[in-house]
């Protein structure tokens, strides 16, 4: 599994050049002064703290006393174990935070990082089935990588250019994210021959209510449902 990290390296770097492609000519990054690398360097911080935190949620999943010696805890290659739930909620929390200190428009980021995030999330996931030796013709497997990748093509294609244009309020693609990840993580679990709610499952859960309530917040759903209800 020490391997696992050029696959982790590959994928970051597919993550950075995606990013560089939707910031690079940002009107609202560019009026607002911020250059790509302050970007990249947010990205590099948060790539850590998301990492620390993927391994951090894995023990906190996994409990065991080996976890308490820190050359165990820290050479995740040699002694595999990673949270992607853990990393995604660890880095985006961090992101919306520390972006906002800096005052930088955490929303607009939030949406380019999901973004970008999402397009190496195939790769990195293919590349784990891969060295895990997983059985890549299963239900499970496929309907994972299908998902992802179905997902990437439809922010790519519709959701990222709308927002682009001003479609959406800042903060919306990183939302529907998070929602679509865990409601992805929630139904490969259920069909899963060993599922049981566990506290990962509580998490998924908790990203899902969370991810759906600030969604239907920022775009003002239900009101703009009654609008429509009361013409």
């Amino acid at each position: 599994m020490h391997f696992f990290i050029l696959v982790l390296l590959f994928c970051f770097s597919i993550f950075l050049f995606f990013l560089h492609f939707i910031c690079r000519d940002d009107f609202i990054l560019l009026r607002k002064d911020i250059s790509l690398e302050s970007v990249f360097n947010l990205a590099f911080i948060t790539s850590a703290v998301a990492l620390f935190t993927a391994r951090l949620f894995y023990v906190f999943y996994h409990p065991s006393a080996n976890f308490l010696n820190p050359l165990f805890f820290f050479l995740f290659p040699y002694f595999p174990g990673l949270s992607l739930s853990g990393g995604i909620l660890g880095g985006g929390v961090f992101l919306f935070f520390f972006s906002r200190v800096k005052k930088m428009p955490s929303g607009r980021l939030f949406d380019f990082f999901s973004s970008a995030f999402l397009s190496s999330l195939p790769i990195g996931l293919l590349g784990y089935y891969l060295l895990s030796k997983a059985n890549l013709i299963s239900s499970g497997v496929l309907s994972s990588l299908f998902s992802y990748f179905m997902l990437f093509l439809i922010f790519s294609f519709y959701l990222l250019p709308k927002q682009l244009k001003g479609r959406f309020s800042d903060g919306t693609l990183g939302f529907i994210f998070l929602l679509s990840f865990s409601l992805i993580s929630i139904i490969n679990l259920l069909f899963s021959k060993s599922f049981y709610i566990g506290i990962e499952t509580l998490v998924f859960f908790l990203i899902l209510i969370f991810s759906s309530y600030f969604l239907v917040k920022k775009e003002k759903i239900i009101d703009r449902a009654m609008k429509r209800f009361r013409k």
